[in-house]
């Protein structure tokens, strides 16, 4: 229960804590609890030290703007405070007081409320307000649909609006508390109010050598009210020479009429094009001598100057041949904007281009052709076509003139080569093929002449024994025109179906008798391949075989990127390779390059036998446009190798009692043995009793013979047994002899044995 009530207790604590914070804070940023509600007014700076410490070390600066600005009256003005650190970055939440100072005119009409609780804004009266600066940005729209009168506000700043319904000054001061430097926390800004306003000229474009009439208009804005006597000043700071008339100077004073009108002539020096640019000043007298006139707006307008101009292209083509008709085209344009009089075009045609018509029809004289246009308005063009004939080679250049009223011309060229036409044909291809590679062919027809040359055509017959790779004996291949210095080629493959020496002649022909011929020679070669081995005949099983590989090339073309092949038969195993040869899956390759024709190239393969059979060992050889194969065959067989092994059990035995011969028969070779016969020989002194092994026995008197085995496998082994008994004593010989179809003679065996009583 105690622990309990103490708990209660700190709460109530924390609790009126954090009220007197929230109630007794007057810097919001940095002791206020930041809550959306009603308006907290607060003092500027902390409770006790706020005014003797720097309690808030971040903020540095203040600025306002505008500082200095004029507003007709009955507007609104909006200013502008930002609080920023040392580094001039803003910051939000900083306390901004707004005071009119006493003796101006004006007030103000809103303040920056946004915030929460003790940073929410405040306006006291129509002479002091409080805000504090926004923590994101803003727009502050004036309420209308125009979105350029808009106010932009940032992170770190704040606003107030003050108006005027009276002509005056109203002087603002702006202070922040939190800034700690008495010269930094205090921005002081004025704004004049006038009850004018006023309409400037446009900028506007004459026609050179004109004058331009221009005027200022000054009304009081409250009721829209004419305002005669306000001074405008005009003055021309840029552009050609101009000037004001009748003063002829670059600078006038003028009043407003009753009208509110101040009005100028302003004229060129001469007509030249260009832009004036005009500066004007509205001056307003104050009353009374302690009062120096007023400056009210400031306006610049712009005037254009144009005038006329004149322009000729003149076009006609590159080339033409003699004889022929070709046009030059003339166009006559206006780029200017004022209208261009009196436009005459001359021609004088060269010699060797003869007139033949135009359009619009020229007035001739001898080589001189003219046309008179009249006036062209601006931007208006005219054309003008004429066709002429060459009467001979060369280059000609033609030149025409166009002129105008105020001294305008211009000159366009343009230049025709007449030239004729000569053909040159090469043929190029490869000097020496094999015969399975196509010939590639190719043609190339240039016009070296001076002219255009019609309907080329290039022809090539091929000899018997080529023909194109679709099966054709000839080729055409048609150039059309070929301008002067042209060329066309073209490239075919035709093949060879048997080997020789081939010359074939291509032709190009043209219009107007134009020929041209190109012959080309080429050498189609074969090679031929003779591929050999050797290798022995018989080998037994698990000895080497080496085989012998002779390669040769019987034919007069190389045998390029040649290699060579063995597929080594199952049942052998590779051993080694002479001459590079390489071994992988279970072949051996050999790269030899390239075999001129009659060379011969030797390598040998060494291979063991792993198994009895007949080993076929093919290799085959390729090369380009050829290959060729060959195989040789060795018969891999085995040998038998007989042990005879015989052992008694029971040496030395008593007469009367049994003893066993064990006969162990074992092929030690590689190959099987069949037919193997064993027979026993007893002593005297010992009696058969029985026997038992792979085959029945036969007992004839002494002699014991075991039918014949039929074979035995390599290291395979037979056991017999035969049991005897002793008859007498003695120290006897148990004989045995064994034989096979594959032994030359028998093997004998003998097992000693003593007998007693």
């Amino acid at each position: 229960m105690k622990k309990k009530q103490t708990l209660v207790i700190f709460g109530l604590l924390l609790a009126t804590t954090l009220i007197m914070v929230a109630g007794c804070s007057s810097y919001p940023t940095k002791f206020g609890i930041l809550h959306g509600g009603h308006i907290d007014r607060e003092h500027g700076k902390p409770m006790e030290g706020g005014y003797y410490s720097d309690f808030d070390p971040e903020a540095a600066t203040l600025e306002v703007t505008p500082l200095e600005d004029t507003n007709p009256v009955q507007t609104q003005h909006v200013l502008i405070a930002t609080v920023k650190d040392a580094q001039g970055n803003p910051l939000n939440g900083r306390r901004v007081e707004w005071m009119i100072s006493e003796g101006s005119v004006g007030s103000i009409v809103e303040v920056d409320e946004s915030g929460w609780y003790n940073t929410r804004g405040y306006k006291v009266n129509n002479k002091y307000a409080v805000s504090h600066t926004n923590y994101g940005d803003h727009v502050l729209t004036r309420g209308n649909n125009d979105p350029s009168d808009d106010v932009i506000l940032k992170k770190g700043q704040t606003w107030v609006t003050i108006t005027s319904p009276i002509e005056g000054d109203t002087h603002v001061i702006a202070y922040a508390p939190a800034i700690f430097n008495w010269e930094k926390h205090k921005v002081f800004a004025v704004k004049h109010w006038n009850d004018a306003t006023w309409e400037w000229p446009p900028d506007a474009t004459n026609p050179i050598g004109t004058t331009h009439d221009m005027q200022v208009k000054v009304m009081q804005y409250s009721d829209g009210t004419p305002l005669p006597g306000v001074i405008v000043n005009f003055k021309i700071v840029s552009g050609p020479d101009a000037m004001f008339e009748p003063s002829k100077k670059k600078a006038v004073s003028v009043k407003t009429d009753a009208m509110g009108l101040a009005k100028v002539k302003l004229a060129q020096a001469s007509p030249v094009e260009g832009q004036n640019v005009i500066e004007m000043e509205i001056i307003r007298e104050q009353c009374g001598e302690c009062n120096p006139p007023m400056r009210l707006a400031v306006g610049k307008m712009t005037k254009t100057w144009v005038g006329p101009r004149i322009g000729i292209k003149k076009t006609a083509p590159a080339k033409a041949g003699v004889g022929e008709v070709f046009a030059y085209d003339i166009t006559v344009n206006n780029p200017g904007k004022a209208v261009a009089t009196n436009v005459m075009v001359v021609d004088v045609l060269p010699d060797g281009i003869a007139y033949v018509s135009s359009a619009p029809a020229a007035s001739v004289a001898g080589q001189k052709l003219q046309w008179s246009l009249g006036s062209l308005a601006k931007q208006q063009s005219k054309a003008i076509s004429v066709k002429v004939k060459a009467t001979k080679t060369g280059r000609f250049e033609n030149c025409a003139d166009v002129t105008a009223d105020n001294n305008l011309k211009a000159r366009a060229c343009a230049a025709t080569v007449v030239t004729a036409p000569n053909l040159a044909l090469t043929k190029t291809g490869p000097t020496e093929v094999l015969i399975c590679e196509p010939i590639t062919y190719t043609v190339t027809v240039t016009n070296n002449g001076d002219g255009p040359a019609v309907n080329v055509k290039v022809s090539d017959k091929l000899p018997d024994g080529l023909k194109t790779t679709d099966g054709q004996t000839s080729v055409m291949v048609n150039a059309g025109t070929l301008q002067p210095g042209q060329s066309k080629n073209a490239t075919y493959k035709v093949m060879a179906s048997k080997k020789g020496t081939y010359n074939n002649t291509a032709v190009a022909t043209g219009d107007g008798g134009l020929k041209a011929e190109a012959t080309h020679k080429v050498i189609v070669k074969e090679p031929v391949l003779v591929l050999t081995k050797t290798g022995p005949a018989e080998r037994y099983v698990n000895r080497n075989a080496t085989y012998e590989i002779t390669i040769t090339n019987k034919g007069d073309g190389d045998a390029r990127n040649a290699t060579m092949t063995d597929t080594i038969p199952s049942g052998m195993t590779f051993v080694s390779a002479t001459d590079g040869g390489t071994f992988a899956n279970g072949k051996v390759s050999w790269n030899l390059g390239t075999l001129a024709p009659n060379a011969t190239k030797k390598v040998s393969l060494t291979l063991k036998a792993d198994q009895i059979g007949n080993m076929t060992n093919r290799v085959t050889a390729e090369a380009l446009c050829v290959d060729a194969q060959a195989e040789t065959s060795t018969k891999i067989t085995g040998i038998a190798a007989i042990l005879l092994e015989v052992v008694d059990l029971e040496d030395p035995i008593e007469v009367g009692t049994n003893e066993t011969y064990v006969i162990t028969v074992t092929n030690q070779g590689s190959a099987q043995d069949t037919g193997i016969k064993v027979v026993c020989i007893l002593p005297a002194e010992l009696d058969y009793i029985s026997s038992g092994g792979p085959t029945t026995a036969t007992v004839a008197g002494k002699v014991v013979t075991f039918a014949p085995l039929a074979n035995l496998d390599p290291k395979a082994k037979a056991t017999y047994r035969l049991v005897v008994k002793g008859n007498a004593p003695g120290d006897v010989r148990f004989k045995v002899e064994l034989n096979s179809d594959q032994m030359t003679s028998p093997v004998n065996e003998t097992e000693s044995t003593h007998v007693y009583e």
